[in-house]
């Protein structure tokens, strides 16, 4: 089945409360979003979701967490650097550390969606689908 990918519009529909949307470069432009989808078209496995709606939803999640992460990086320029999950941090008396589960921390592409909240709350999407799921391959023998 041949999915519809989200547009902009809806994009900026889902999330109308998440992102300062604009045209200046202060703001959430057009063109970023255009840039995020584009993104989330090489992780993103339609044959993963039964339905226009699921799709949708996990894509758009997909989206945001590139968006976030451009942004972030846009915000740093060159000076920038990516920033692995840390599993704790502390500054005198305050200290943080996060609990990821490990088959998240070991597989480098969910340990990157872990990053941001979109990203965290695609993987809660995804992660159920492939749970169980059997692929099939065409082939055969030469003898």
């Amino acid at each position: 089945m041949a999915f519809t990918n989200p547009t902009v519009s809806d994009f900026k529909a889902y999330f109308s409360r998440d992102f300062p949307y604009g045209l200046d470069n202060t703001t959430v432009m057009d063109a970023d979003i255009t840039k995020a989808l584009g993104q989330a078209v090489f992780n993103f496995n339609e044959g993963l979701y039964g339905t226009q709606e699921d799709y949708s939803l996990a894509f758009l999640y997909l989206t945001a967490h590139y968006l976030v992460i451009d942004l972030r990086a846009s915000s740093q320029g060159i000076a920038g650097k990516f920033s692995w999950l840390e599993q704790s941090k502390g500054v005198g008396s305050v200290s943080t550390s996060y609990g990821i589960p490990q088959s998240i921390m070991e597989d480098p592409v969910f340990s990157m969606y872990s990053t941001t909240n979109y990203g965290a709350k695609f993987l809660s999407l995804l992660l159920p689908s492939l749970k169980g799921q059997i692929f099939t391959v065409l082939g055969g023998t030469t003898a």
